[in-house]
Parts: C-alpha cells; structure tokens; sequence
C-alpha cells in the first residue's frame, strides 16, 4: 500500500570477473539498472524462436500429458523439430479439410456424380456452367448438346458435351469448374483426412508432455538476452567496470550479503530532487487490483502517492452504484465463484483481478439491497428485504446529494494525499484551501437544499468560500517570495490555481452518472418486466414462451450494458477525475535485473 524506497547503488568490480558478477547480481534478483552506454542495435532472429513457436502451440492443447524432461538420447532441439512438424501438417490437414469442404459445397446443385472414361464416350468431355435465370433464352442459341442439371432461384446448373471447350461465341457464360473427384470420393477423402487429424491431435497431446522444459529453455534464452545487454550497457574501463542502478532499501540486507562474495565494491546514495528513481508499488493480492487498474493508466511518480487502495475500493463502489441490481449481481458472483479455485495462485494477476471482481461484485449486492432492486422487482412490504431498502431511486434529490456526495469525499481524497505528499511545501496548505473548499461548498449546497429561508452569509460554512480564495490566491506555487515581483508572481500562479474552481465544479457534477446510470438500468429492469408479463397475459398460446424470451434477452441485455457502464464510468471516475487532482506526475515501473520467475520485483 505504499512507493518502495530506492536508494542508487553504484557498483565498481573487477573487468575480468564482470559477466560472474552480472550473473550473480541477476540470481540476486533486485536491482534496477541504468545503462550508462547507449542500447546496442536490435538483433534479428534468435535460436529461441522455434521453441517460442513450439511452446506457443502446445499450450493451447485442451488435454495435457504429465510433465517430462528430454533425456540425452532424446534432446530438446529434436523435441522441438518434431512438434513444428506436427504443427504444420496439422495445418495442412485443416486446410485440406476446408478445401474439401468448400468444394462439396459447391458441388451439391450438380448431384453426386462421377466422369466416365473417355475412350467409352468418344473422348466427349463434359463442361459446366452457371447460368442466370435472366439468361435462360440465350440457351436456346447453343449448338452443342446440353441440359439443365438442376436449378434454384438464381441459377440454372447447365451440362454441355464437346470434345473441346466450347469458346465464348459457343457458349457466352462463365464456365463452372467443378473438379475430377465426386461428392462421394470428397466426403471418403474428407473422412480420411479427418482421421488423419485425429492422429495429428493425439500426437500433439502426447508432446505436451515437454511444455515445462520448453517453457524453462525461453526463460533461459530471455535471461540470456537480458545478461548480454546489461553486459552492453555498463561502463567498462580495465581493469574495472562500473554499473549503477536503483534498489529498494528492503533488499538492501541481500545485497550487503552478496557484496561481500565478490570483488566488487558499492556505494550506496539517497535520491535527491534531481533523481527520478523508478516506481515500485508494494501491494498485498488483497487489494492488488487496483495496482493492476493503476498500472494500466499512468503509473504515479515516485516522489507521489500509490492510489491503488482508493482505486480499489471507489472502482467497487461505483460499479455497484451503476449496476444497481442485487439480482444481477448474484447472477454474476455464479462465473466468479465457478472460476475461483483456478485464480488462486498466489502472486498472479488472475488472484488480483478475482478479489477486485468479489469487491465490486460485493458492493453491487449491498448497494442492490438498498435500493430494493432484484432483476427489476422490489420486494415485498413487511419482508426482510422490503426492510433492508433504505433508498428510493426515484426520490432525486436524495440521489443526487449521495451521487455528488460520493464525488466530493473522492476528490477530498485525492487533496488530502497530495496535501500529504508535499507536507514540507507551501503546496499543502493550496490542498487544504481545495478540501476547505470543496467540502464547504458541498456543506453549503446540502443547508441551501434543506433550509427554507437561506442566507448565505449566515451559514457557518460560507467562510469556507473566503479561506479557499485566500489558500489559493497565496500558496498555489512553492517559489521562494524575496521581492514585490515574486508576490506578483505567486498571485498569478494564484489566479490560475482559481480558475480550477469551474473543472472542479465539473468533476463533481461528472460523479451524477452514478446515479444517472444506475436509474436507467433499473428503468429497463422494470420495463422488461412489464412487456413480459404483458406479452404472456395477451397471448393465448406460447405466452409463457414469449414471457421467458423477453425475461432472457432483455435482462440478457441490460446487464451486458450495466456490466460495460459500470466498468468505462467506473474507471473514468477514478483514472480522470481523480486522477487529476490526486496524481502529480508519471513514474516509469521498476524492473529488476532478474533471473525469469526469480524475483519479485518485477511488476
């Protein structure tokens, strides 16, 4: 839930020991280097892209064999030569498979049918044509013996005898080419060619058995790479080297360990404000989703703050106040929980991603109950649901003050982290004035919608409009004050940081859509209901069938609409609106220097 701290580390070693120490420094796993010469030109292909294509194609296998390694007699570059041949003669036998296909397709308005010899009819061959059946009268121009094999609504299939093509004076339509084989030997070539695929299939499960080696030989080859280009990339003058690079202070013990194997010497520095250090999130699987969600859209600087716990649980609630439906969302937790044993190895993404899909499942469910909504109906009175509906949809006015409620705890948020990030700045006290103001104005706006006779200047929380003006107008820079031209100056930044007030005003009322969203979804619930009903109350027979057809279909697409909404506003809400006045600056992730698999740090 935080930034790691990084300090520089500054390594100088022994020239004739530096691929040993680069070996070692990437077992140890953490440490992200700055190259100190320029990248060397991309290299073409490598060894590795057989076994990548090899790998590729057996892991999509829907049926795998347990695990194996080759053996000396056996090794890994033959393994690899006899899954590509496997791969492309499956792919040959697909695509004859489609030919055949195709062609029988093509052949069905002829008939099933196969060509004499040529010496038993005079070597009279037969010639096929398409014909439109606009053109049926030009027919009766052909000289050569024909006949209409079949015909449909365009076309008349038409037959005709000749020892050689008839020319387009002859027969002036475009000749059919129907191939040697007929319908029957195609369906025979077909079933051989499908039993041949099925040979080609079992053999490809039974070569799954090398996944892992294949697997462990691309994580060599991109360890490889990764050694040559750092080896590349440090400053070497003999006898010495030197490499520099950022690592986080909890692997600090590691390396005083490691150091102390090898002949090299370090030396270790905190950032300072010309540094940019990279950025590395430290985040439990917990509430690892929204580092995942943070990651995506603009990692935050170094010297910022890690929203990854906000975003996690506002994303869970926005998607719950846009989903709106308690039904809905219990139909959704069904897949979820399908899929929850296989998303539960620790470290992955896919655990991630399942707690945040149960937290926003979660907050759908709760918000759902209170508003009384399941799949569009709203329970009983006296049931124990009807008592948990605490909200009334269309009661607006409430609606709106939660709706813009939410948006202003969630931009109060995102000042109070900045006010945080720049405690020893002038900075902060400009986050305070914003907080001051904000929630004031929301205090404001909440005693103008409940009082009668309001005064502005009688409310308490009127004041809060001036000390935004003046926190703004005086602090909305840090440049040093030493003159009457720097307090001109800092005025200006002032005027400036002022005419925030109409986007934050923007920002806020943006957060309707939560609401604006969530009643329409329920709106379509319930109007689907009602045409149901209707439709099953004014059909005599199949009224039941049209009830569940528009029940199926319409929750079916009201729920693939609530789903993208709650998902694109959700993340518009945090990534835009929030983010603008929560995040200052783009950091670049950490990447450590690392074996594949080996380290932690790599995100």
């Amino acid at each position: 839930m935080s930034i790691a701290g990084q300090v520089e580390l500054t390594l100088v070693g022994d020239a004739d020991h530096k691929q040993g120490i680069l070996q070692d420094l990437q077992k140890l796993g953490a440490v992200h280097l700055v190259p100190l010469k320029a990248p060397p030109p991309e290299s073409g292909p490598d060894a590795a892209d057989d076994v990548r294509e090899a790998f590729y194609y057996l892991s999509p296998s829907p049926v795998k064999r347990r695990s194996q390694r080759p053996s000396h007699e056996h090794p890994l570059n033959e393994v690899v030569q006899e899954i590509l041949e496997n791969k492309y003669q499956r792919q040959d036998v697909i695509d004859r498979i489609e030919i055949i296909r195709q062609r029988q397709r093509a052949l069905v308005p002829w008939g099933d049918f196969e060509f004499p010899e040529l010496d038993e009819i005079d070597n009279v061959r037969l010639w096929f044509y398409q014909v439109q059946l606009a053109k049926r009268v030009l027919l009766e121009k052909i000289k050569l013996p024909w006949q209409i094999m079949h015909s449909d609504q365009r076309f008349h299939y038409l037959a005709v005898l000749s020892q050689e093509e008839p020319g387009e004076e002859d027969i002036p339509f475009h000749r059919f080419h129907t191939g040697a084989q007929s319908q029957s030997q195609l369906a025979a070539s077909r079933e051989e060619a499908l039993v041949h695929l099925e040979d080609l299939d079992a053999k490809r499960e039974s070569l799954t058995r090398w996944i892992l080696p294949l697997h462990d030989a691309i994580d060599q080859s991109l360890d490889q790479r990764a050694l040559s280009l750092a080896s590349a990339q440090v400053l070497e003058a003999k006898p010495v080297f030197v490499l520099q690079g950022w690592i986080s202070k909890d692997s600090l013990p590691a390396l005083s360990e490691w150091i102390n194997t090898v002949p090299a010497a370090y030396r270790l520095r905190e950032p300072t404000g010309d540094d940019n250090p990279p950025t590395l999130l430290l985040n439990g699987d917990l509430i690892g989703g929204g580092q995942e969600a943070v990651v995506f859209f603009q990692l935050p600087g170094y010297r910022s703050w890690d929203p990854s716990v906000v975003i996690f649980f506002s994303f869970s609630v926005f998607f719950g106040m846009i989903l709106a439906d308690a039904g809905y969302a219990l139909l959704l937790a069904v897949p979820l929980l399908a899929k929850w044993k296989k998303m539960s190895t620790p470290g992955s993404v896919a655990i991630r991603l399942r707690n945040m899909a149960a937290g926003m499942i979660g907050c759908a469910v709760a918000y759902g109950v209170l508003v009384g909504s399941y799949f569009g109906v709203s329970p009983t009175e006296g049931s124990v649901l009807a008592a948990l509906d605490l909200l009334d949809m269309n009661d607006f006015t409430t609606m709106m003050k939660i709706s813009i409620g939410v948006g202003v705890i969630h931009l109060v948020i995102a000042h109070s982290m900045v006010m945080w990030v720049n405690r020893h700045s002038r900075l902060a006290l400009a986050s305070l004035g914003w907080i001051v103001g904000i929630a004031g104005s929301f205090m404001l706006w909440l005693d103008y919608m409940s009082a009668e006779g309001f005064e502005l200047t009688r409310s308490p929380f009127f004041w809060c409009l001036p000390i935004w003006l003046l926190l703004i107008l005086t602090c909305s820079s840090d440049r040093p004050i030493h003159s009457a031209r720097d307090v001109l100056l800092q005025l200006v930044d002032g005027v400036g940081g002022v005419m925030g007030l109409t986007k934050a005003f923007g920002d806020i009322l943006s957060y309707m859509r939560l609401f604006a969203l969530g009643l329409a979804g329920a709106s379509l619930a319930a109007t689907f209901n009602e045409l149901a009903v209707a439709a099953r109350d004014s059909v005599s027979v199949g009224g039941f069938l049209l009830f569940a057809l528009i029940i199926v279909f319409g929750h079916g697409l009201n729920l693939v609409l609530a789903i993208m909404s709650g998902v694109i506003h959700g993340l518009r809400l945090n990534l835009m609106e929030f983010y603008n006045w929560g995040i200052q600056g783009e950091g670049y992730p950490f990447k450590a220097f690392a074996k594949r698999g080996d380290s932690k740090w790599n995100h």
